[in-house]
């Protein structure tokens, strides 16, 4: 297990869906990932609170992320499934979610990430299972 470089975060930051919903990458090494978005009034449903979506997006990255910090360079993951759990509405403002890897198989990964709003209060957890793939899998 190793901690990616730092030209890593960037090149994780500059991923498409992360810039779209703003999200951004501040951490990640074999322990955890860290990925912050402000909730804006772009990211609200009809209700005022942040829809279940981003929320969502939010903990399946850090999972995938604090999981990628673990693998040797060349390889990828992806979801299998993901169980997530509503604690609190998510309101405008900063929103922290951190991944954790919970077990490392050889293909199969299970991984859980937190989702915390500015005042340290859990908004939403979830569990994943996700496959491991070298990079000839992708093409």
């Amino acid at each position: 297990m190793t901690t990616p470089p730092a030209d890593l975060l960037d090149t994780w930051n500059a991923c498409g869906y992360y810039e779209l919903v703003g999200m951004r990458v501040t951490h990640a090494d074999e322990e955890s990932a860290r990925i912050e978005i402000g909730i804006t009034p772009a990211h609200l449903q009809a209700y005022g609170t942040a829809h279940g979506g981003v929320v969502a997006g939010l903990l399946d990255a850090a999972m995938g992320l604090a999981i990628l910090a673990r693998l040797p360079a060349g390889q990828g993951c992806a979801t299998v499934e993901m169980k997530l759990n509503f604690t609190a509405p998510v309101l405008p403002g900063d929103l922290v979610g951190v991944g954790r890897v919970l077990h490392q198989g050889r293909r199969l990964v299970v991984a859980s990430a937190e989702a915390r709003g500015p005042d340290g209060r859990m908004t939403a957890c979830a569990q994943g299972t996700f496959q491991a793939f070298s990079a000839e899998a992708r093409s």
